[in-house]
């Protein structure tokens, strides 16, 4: 249990790196009370974010299945590894590169999304799929669970660290400065170092069983 809330914990820092990512969204609802309509946008990233987490999970199952344990090392060695990428991406060690086209893409996502202002949840869903290193991260560590279920608490349990942030999103800029947010982003992205290197030890059988 004390894992899940180490995710919870991640989500909750890494958000305000998400703030800045995608906190445009949240000002785009359109309901009749800004809470409920809040609520129901952050189920759908959740929703999303566990749906992720189940198709994770089960891939990780399978690979897990496999017999050969060489493969299985370096498939953990490679998720291993990922993690450390995407947490030294987070706290801003490693510049995430820019892809091409990637601006028109998030226009064309934009405009579909402006579109479900009046249905909060699937505004939520939407932005669950947008491309994210801390969604990514935690993604491989759904992977590395090895079973669907658990790979859905993974991202249940990251999902809801991110709801206090983005629930407030309008306010955080007004309230938290960006060399705040910049800090506790980092924090998050030390948690997901701090996993990615678990799971490279944990391939040469260090700290298995702890």
């Amino acid at each position: 249990m004390l894992k899940y809330l180490m995710f919870t914990l991640a989500g909750f820092l890494g958000s305000y790196h998400c703030v800045g990512m995608c906190g445009f969204i949240p000002p785009l609802i359109q309901h009749r009370s800004w809470l409920l309509g809040n609520i129901l946008y952050s189920a759908g990233r959740i929703f999303t974010y566990v749906f992720l987490g189940f198709i994770a999970g089960y891939a990780g199952m399978f690979f897990h299945n496999i017999e050969f344990q060489i493969f299985q090392k370096a498939l953990s060695i490679f998720l291993g590894t990922a993690m450390i990428i995407f947490g030294l991406q987070i706290t801003g060690n490693i510049k995430e590169k820019g892809v091409p086209g990637l601006d028109l893409i998030f226009i064309t996502i934009t405009e579909i999304l402006s579109k479900f202002r009046k249905n909060p949840f699937f505004l939520g869903m939407f932005n669950g799929f947008l491309p994210c290193p801390l969604v990514y991260a935690f993604l491989m560590q759904a992977m590395f669970e090895g079973s669907p279920l658990k790979g859905m608490l993974v991202m249940l349990f990251f999902g809801l660290g991110t709801v206090p942030a983005m629930l407030f999103a309008s306010k955080i800029f007004q309230v938290v400065s960006p060399k705040l947010r910049k800090r506790l982003s980092s924090l998050a992205g030390v948690i997901v170092i701090l996993l990615g290197v678990w799971i490279i030890l944990r391939a040469f059988g260090i700290g298995h069983h702890h």
